[in-house]
């Protein structure tokens, strides 16, 4: 009997082989596992694809981690996380920490709140369910917030207006703050607690791509291919033709890479895709992230694990520290930081390296632009799914056929959603589970 094919050994993939009780073959294009947890050193600094800190809820997967694939190597750590702002630092979440900022900032946001959430201004918006991303932001923020932080943030993270995206994807992500934790806040005796990432743990060695390799270290009943990708699916005859010129029969299809890339594969294939199917991937958009591995002479200057810009005059959406992290991450007497970009193509890597020391300069968080050692740009594709009004109905129309065509998908790319780690693994294990009957 074939074997079960996964395409994609990122976090879902692993995670499904894992899980899986019959044959499996797991097939990778690039020369190790991991996807988008693979940590690079450049010149003794270790640089995760931005910011990859892992967060564990479900008890079977916490107890996996904890006595099998990284057994005692785990250290927790405490987020430390600021909005950089009118020229000041503030705790994140800022909603619950603006004590700091001018006083007229402070009383705008608070006076916007109340409005929105008890006043006859926000009520409107109180009696129905928020119709898109802004509306939810001003639904339980008010005005104030929007203004000064949501709005402009999150379009530089997103490329959009706020108000072409759905709030469907906010969930554990956008934190809704209450009345005392707003005021509390303000008044500088407020909790930077808040929010699903408030403490993560991380590997004490070899960075995220310590994970990777600990589960594949543990992986048995079947065989990875690495170096290797498919370049058609053909779907009715259940047959993967390979980049190495091999063609695999397949019992089951997994696939944990890129939605729109799936489908393109598929059409490939002998049995092809309907048209409309084809329609609906091309109008799946996501974002480009250029990230800027920096290293600089010297410890931190601030304390912070990474900072939000919400302001224009940073080309910036966030900058993280991995030295101010974890200091193992990074030479002794050096800082290391990743700029973040979020683009459709228009950004050039050169562009990149010289906005992000322009904007450590500026935001305080290096010194001097004399200080720094390097700046080396490298780019994440489709690394924020577009939540826009084509979203839904086009990923329903697609995941329909592949239901039909027998292709199961998981993961970040697979399912072409905003989620985190442990959601990778969890959506690997789901599928294993389903194929395992």
């Amino acid at each position: 009997m074939d074997p079960i094919v996964i395409l994609g050994a990122g976090l879902a993939g692993l995670s499904a082989a894992h899980f899986l009780q019959r044959p499996w073959r797991l097939i990778e294009k690039s020369e190790r596992v991991g996807g988008l947890i693979k940590t690079e050193v450049i010149e003794g600094c270790a640089f995760d694809p931005t910011g990859h800190w892992l967060h564990l809820r479900d008890p079977e997967i916490k107890e996996l981690v904890n006595t099998r694939w990284l057994p005692g190597q785990l250290v927790t750590i405490q987020r430390k996380a600021a909005i950089y702002s009118r020229g000041v630092f503030t705790r994140f979440p800022y909603q619950v920490n603006t004590h700091g900022l001018p006083a007229e900032v402070v009383a705008e946001n608070l006076i916007g709140y109340v409005e929105a959430v008890y006043g006859e201004k926000g009520r409107e918006l109180r009696e129905r369910e928020p119709r898109d991303f802004a509306e939810f932001i001003l639904r339980y923020m008010g005005e104030g917030f929007a203004k000064n932080f949501m709005f402009p943030y999150n379009k530089k993270l997103w490329t959009v207006d706020p108000s072409e995206l759905s709030a469907a994807w906010v969930g554990r992500f956008v934190p809704r703050p209450t009345l005392k934790e707003v005021v509390d806040g303000a008044l500088g005796v407020g909790s930077d607690a808040l929010g699903y990432n408030a403490s993560f743990v991380y590997p004490r060695e070899g960075g995220i791509e310590s994970l990777a390799r600990g589960i594949l270290a543990h992986l048995k009943g079947g065989e990875l291919s690495v170096n290797t990708e498919p370049t058609a699916i053909d779907w009715k005859t259940r047959k993967v033709t390979l980049s190495d010129g091999r063609t695999l029969g397949y019992s089951e299809l997994l696939s944990t890479m890129s939605l729109p890339g799936l489908v393109r594969l598929v059409a490939k294939g002998a049995s092809g895709v309907p048209d409309e199917v084809l329609a609906a991937a091309g109008r799946l958009r996501a974002t480009t992230v250029t990230y800027v591995c920096v290293a600089a002479r010297g410890k931190n200057p601030q304390p912070w694990h990474w900072i939000y810009l919400p302001e224009p005059e940073f080309k910036t959406y966030r900058i993280g520290s991995p030295s101010a992290v974890y200091a193992p991450l990074a030479p002794p007497d050096t800082s290391t930081f990743y700029v973040e970009y979020s683009h459709h193509g228009e950004l050039s890597m050169a562009q990149a390296e010289s906005y992000a020391v322009e904007d450590l300069v500026r935001s305080r968080m290096v010194n001097a632009a004399e200080d720094i050692f390097f700046a080396r740009a490298r780019e994440i594709p489709h690394a924020y799914v577009l939540y826009d009004n084509a979203y839904g109905p086009a990923k329903a129309e697609i995941l329909r056929f592949l239901e039909h065509a027998g292709i199961l998908t998981a993961g970040r790319y697979g399912q072409w959603e905003y989620s985190s780690m442990e959601d990778a693994i969890l959506g690997g294990r789901a599928c294993a589970r389903r194929l395992n009957g």
